[in-house]
């Protein structure tokens, strides 16, 4: 998650990175400052200006985590989901599943499967709901990950019931993914109008589906996707419910790194 943190800092107007750390007593505080000072020496390659926090806890972690944070739409908050689920889920219940719901700057959450990737994945899966200005809250990360060098895959999943799937015509098929062409034509022209250097590679997928999380982890192995970012909502982000959630269901069978966002 480091490696994402340096990489998204390296591409922000004031290049800096802030390292925040809740002290509960659970880890020792040398340790706290000797794995900053690993960050920091990788911030010293970069170019970029690094600074450690270490704030007392107050009530829990989340709650001091998002009063010593600077809150807005300039302030960009990089966490990570669980290691392993256990029963849990990866991101019910937790501190990042918190910092999501709040709405207090833009938050990515990240589940690294691949760290060997060291943050700088090549290949981005960026599935949409078709909202009409839907996408526009994940521009600020996409810009931040698709480096010019990516390869940058939209997908456009449209869910259609199981028994009506099976009972669509051609024509009435090929109508409804051309819809979703359309607005993925939308969605390319929109990035590369905003990126300052847009990705080299830049592909549409349009599919009709019954299992909206299937098709995506489909879609992510055919495609060789070595990062799929997707939107949180209130609605779609875990809280009790784990198993049958769509988003902890590919946190849980994703074979690459994953991105959960949300904007304030």
């Amino acid at each position: 998650v480091a490696r994402y943190a340096l990489r998204m800092a390296a591409g922000l107007p004031g290049r800096r990175l802030q390292v925040i750390h809740i002290f509960d007593g659970s880890v020792a505080r040398a340790r706290i400052e000797a794995r900053f000072a690993a960050i920091a020496r990788e911030c010293v390659r970069e170019g970029l200006h690094c600074e450690l926090l270490i704030r007392d806890l107050h009530g829990d972690v989340a709650a001091s985590l998002l009063a010593a944070m600077q809150p807005g739409a300039v302030s960009h908050c990089l966490c990570g989901a669980r290691v392993a689920a256990r029963g849990r889920g990866f991101l019910a219940g937790t501190v990042s599943e918190r910092l999501l719901r709040s709405g207090q700057c833009n938050v990515l959450a990240v589940r690294v499967v691949s760290p060997g990737l060291l943050g700088c994945p090549r290949t981005l899966l960026f599935p949409l709901a078709g909202h009409p200005r839907g996408f526009r809250s994940a521009m600020p990360f996409l810009l931040l990950l698709a480096q010019p060098t990516a390869r940058l895959h939209l997908l456009r999943v449209m869910v259609v019931g199981h028994l009506h799937l099976g009972h669509l015509s051609a024509a009435t098929a090929r109508a409804r993914i051309a819809l979703g062409y359309d607005y993925l034509t939308r969605v390319a022209d929109e990035i590369r109008a905003q990126a300052d250097a847009p990705p080299c590679h830049l592909e549409r997928h349009a599919v009709l589906a019954a299992d909206w999380a299937g098709e995506i982890l489909v879609q992510a192995g055919k495609l060789g996707a070595q990062m799929i970012l997707l939107g949180a909502s209130e609605r779609s982000l875990p809280h009790r419910v784990v198993y049958g959630n769509p988003l902890e269901r590919i946190l849980r069978d994703t074979a690459c790194d994953v991105g959960i966002y949300c904007r304030p």
